[in-house]
């Protein structure tokens, strides 16, 4: 019984130390974390849209909800405000796999998508997790004879799909050629929650700035864009 005893008290007390251990890394790395967050966001906005340098951009909340969530977004100003606009960003959140996937969309003032940068996701690693893979071009030979092309910098090539795109042409397909957004094999769910909540949030940006014949209907504001959810244990279909 006396070693019975022991041995609660023991992993108790491990136990304590280990919590307070995680507490104690926590609040020491908490604001370091959000500060490279940040530093993140704000490098994705400039990334996202046609840049000369020296952007500003202004925030602006909305009473309006997305997705569960109030609608903000940024206009970005060539100088300061008042001066020409270059275009608008928004977070776009999709309810993936296994994650929400948080996106920084760029939009130019035609209405049309100047870019994309997927910031966040914790989605299934060789399938949905390549919503963020640059497809590289070189061969292993080719690295091994030390011929391979230098390819720093090359976005995302699913990420790359949503350029010049409008709210009509945002739909996912599976076939390439076909007019849409080429889906990640084995990764429909991460595809369909990127291209949904792109779309919903653009929907709902050029309904507030007033960009004429570039949107639908008001979207449902449904997660994820109404992206279905797998029910089979193992992975995407």
């Amino acid at each position: 019984m006396g070693s019975y005893i022991r041995l609660v008290v023991t992993l108790t007390a491990i136990a304590a130390v280990a919590s307070f251990g995680l507490s104690a890394v926590y609040n020491a790395t908490h604001e370091i974390t959000e500060e490279y967050k940040r530093l993140e966001t704000e490098n994705a906005r400039i990334e996202v849209l046609p840049s000369e340098g020296g952007e500003y951009f202004e925030e602006t909340a909305t009473d309006s909800m997305l997705d569960g969530r109030e609608f903000a977004y940024y206009t970005a100003y060539a100088s300061e405000v008042g001066a020409v606009i270059r275009g608008y960003t928004f977070t776009a959140y999709g309810k993936g796999y296994s994650s929400t996937i948080e996106t920084i969309v760029g939009v130019v003032p035609d209405g049309s998508i100047s870019g994309i940068k997927i910031v966040d996701q914790k989605e299934t690693p060789g399938l949905g997790a390549k919503i963020q893979e640059v497809a590289s071009r070189n061969t292993l030979w080719a690295v091994i004879m030390g011929r391979g092309v230098d390819e720093a910098g090359t976005p995302p090539w699913f990420q790359e799909q949503y350029k010049y795109l409008r709210t009509d042409d945002l739909r996912v397909v599976k076939s390439p050629g076909a007019d849409g957004i080429l889906a990640i094999t084995g990764a429909t769910i991460s595809s369909e929650a990127v291209t949904g909540s792109v779309k919903s949030g653009l929907a709902m940006l050029l309904s507030i700035v007033g960009v004429e014949g570039t949107f639908d209907a008001a979207p449902d504001a449904t997660p994820g864009g109404g992206a279905a959810r797998a029910e089979e244990v193992g992975g995407e279909r």
